[in-house]
């Protein structure tokens, strides 16, 4: 509970304007002209050489899980693509996951891409490291993180995260990051050898109910990160092994990954507006294809956003400003939920 500021009133007032600029937010038009463009999720996953049966069956399973998560709990069907190391792998693999068909998707997902769409790039495999460079194996040539950013300047305006959940895979993290990227790694280092675990748990995060510690309906690539790194540490607590993976992310695009991102940054403040789903995929009869709600969706990312920027200046201001404008922002962000869970209402009616 946020104290003394009622959830359900919201007005104009509670918005401050300097965040925004003039207009920004002070409620929703009576009869929108046009419904906003509602961003959609793009999904790549590549599951690579498996190099023995056990292996190949677990990135499989991974993959399988993480389509499941996106189809029937999340909404994301039509935007979703699967490379695998062998074609009859599964009827959902659309290709051989070869250096040639990774470049040929990943081009082909950023000619889909609307202008404010986001993607998600996931490598579930092994991974191989020379010094200060990872590879993520193929069959064929390996993916290097230099080739990939390369492909990745065809997304000029969307949010894309990459997530290499493949040993060896830190080096990643400077040659991939940059301006709307996220980048994750299950490693530190290209010399973080040995098999990882991170990927699986990345995946359940969206699978399952635990990873949502707001309980917006939602998880975030922060949670999903959060919540695969503490498994990844409760896992190895739990066999007595030296914890030999160290997961790093990456989204202020110095190169840097921090083991500890947070909502407040350096690293984290990207990610955690990063949703597979743009709405709860249990928020009932509420369709983006409805003006109000897509108004709403657009509303919501504007709040969304002016959480970043108010958190980017925290070290600016007064913390009795901070916090005032913080709990002001999040009254608005939830009453704007609430509306969708109704269907479009206007949360200031």
């Amino acid at each position: 509970m946020i104290r003394g500021v009622r959830a359900g009133v919201l007005t104009a007032a509670l918005i401050p304007a300097a965040l925004f600029g003039a207009g920004g937010l002070a409620g929703l038009p009576a009869a929108p002209q046009a419904a906003p463009a509602t961003p959609r999720t793009h999904v790549l996953v590549v599951t690579g050489l498996g190099g023995a049966p056990e292996y190949s069956e677990q990135f499989r399973t991974e993959a399988e899980s993480l389509l499941d998560a996106l189809d029937q709990r999340l909404g994301v069907r039509e935007t979703v693509a699967w490379l695998a190391e062998d074609e009859a792998l599964s009827p959902r693999v659309a290709g051989r996951a070869t250096l040639e068909a990774v470049e040929r998707e990943v081009l082909a997902m950023a000619n889909r891409a609307g202008p404010s769409d986001m993607a998600l790039i996931l490598l579930l495999g092994h991974g191989s490291g020379r010094g200060e460079e990872s590879r993520f194996s193929l069959p064929g040539p390996d993916l290097s993180g230099e080739a990939l950013s390369m492909w990745l300047h065809a997304f000029p305006t969307q949010t894309v995260a990459v997530v290499n959940a493949a040993s060896a895979s830190g080096g990643f993290v400077p040659a991939v990051a940059g301006e709307r990227r996220i980048v994750v790694t299950a490693t530190r280092s290209p010399r973080e050898r040995e098999r990882t675990h991170f990927g699986g748990f990345f995946v359940d995060a969206f699978a399952l109910d635990e990873a949502d510690v707001d309980k917006d309906e939602r998880v975030s690539l922060l949670e999903a990160f959060r919540y695969a790194t503490g498994e990844v540490r409760r896992r190895y607590e739990r066999d007595n092994e030296m914890l030999t993976e160290h997961a790093l992310l990456d989204d202020d695009g110095d190169g840097e990954g921090s083991l500890e991102p947070s909502p407040d940054g350096p690293d984290g403040t990207l990610a955690n507006r990063f949703f597979l789903a743009l709405a709860p995929a249990a928020l009932a009869g509420a369709t983006a294809d409805d003006p109000a709600v897509a108004a709403l969706l657009a509303r919501k990312r504007e709040v969304e956003d002016g959480i970043a920027a108010l958190r980017a200046r925290r070290d600016e201001m007064e913390e009795e400003e901070y916090d005032a404008q913080l709990e002001t922002l999040l009254v608005e962000l939830a009453g704007i939920n609430r509306a969708i869970r109704e269907g479009g209402s206007d949360p200031c009616a």
